[in-house]
């Protein structure tokens, strides 16, 4: 599968008048994210990926990833212009999106990915309302589930917070993340909060949230995507072993694994927060 060219488009379709001067013109734009998953050259794709080596294994040079799933929520997502001030972007609601939060979906249920939907989703929309502006060259965005709304009875909510295999249990909040190859995997989730003895009333004030939150400057708007990149999360972690706890990363603070994981994704593994302002330490979510 080629990695295919995709573009980030800012349209506005509605200028409507709320003051006396033009520039207090507001404007409401319909806006389309695209989004890519890639292992470093390659597209994400299931089954094994020959052609691209990642990680420390193999003496160094790396392993063939074997992707099993690639499917991740994002929430709270914002643009700004260069100096103004971040526009919530209100999404679309449809299958992959509600109350301003998505599903990316980059498996589809063929080969090593039997397990996840046909179903795939690559792009995210919504509208947006703000002061007159044709550049927004800034995006900032949360991976995960927000507190409100990550332990709901997946039974019973809508789409895209009903789907099987991004929970793990009512105290336990949805998969913000679920990346896995054959033999390791990757799943970030709020972890820490308590139900009390009657396992009913819900106290996550001790929780590590694990909701790394990326902002992105100097955006070109006409040309530019978001694109997750595999290889260079993992490139510090040895994916065909495991030290300890379940195979891979699932978002413990003492599982050995994680601790190279959360670094890459610029979260501090102790706290679940952002290791430095923005998450800025991240090394594997981009723009191009």
């Amino acid at each position: 599968m080629n990695l295919r060219s995709i573009s980030l488009a800012l349209t506005a379709f509605l200028l409507t008048a709320c003051g006396g001067s033009d520039d207090e013109m507001t404007v409401t734009k319909d806006i389309s994210l695209n989004v890519s998953a890639v292992v470093g050259a390659a597209s994400v794709a299931c089954g094994e990926l020959t052609d691209v080596l990642v990680g420390t294994g193999n003496e160094g040079n790396g392993s063939a990833p074997d992707i099993k799933d690639f499917r991740l929520y994002v929430s709270e997502i914002q643009v700004a212009t260069d100096s103004g001030e971040f526009v919530d972007l209100e999404l679309t609601p449809n299958d992959w999106q509600h109350d301003n939060v998505a599903l990316l979906d980059f498996e589809d249920a063929t080969s090593s990915c039997a397990s996840g939907t046909s179903a795939t989703n690559t792009t995210i929309d919504g509208t947006l309302e703000g002061l007159s502006s044709d550049e927004y060259t800034r995006v900032r965005f949360t991976i995960g589930v927000p507190e409100a709304l990550n332990h709901l009875d997946r039974t019973t909510a809508v789409s895209p917070l009903n789907i099987d295999g991004m929970t793990w249990s009512w105290a336990g909040g949805y998969k913000h993340m679920r990346l896995d190859v054959d033999g390791w995997n990757i799943h970030l989730g709020t972890t820490g909060c308590s139900l009390d003895d009657n396992n009913d009333n819900l106290d996550c004030s001790s929780a590590r949230p694990n909701r790394p939150v990326y902002t992105f400057e100097n955006i070109d708007t006409e040309s530019s995507a978001i694109v997750f990149d595999y290889a260079a999360l993992v490139e510090d972690s040895d994916i065909t072993t495991d030290a300890g706890g379940a195979p891979g990363c699932m978002s413990g603070a003492a599982d050995p694994e994680c601790a190279a994981l959360f670094t890459n994704l610029g979260l501090d593994v102790t706290t679940g927060e952002c290791a430095s302002e923005g998450c800025d330490s991240q090394n594997w979510v981009r723009f191009e």
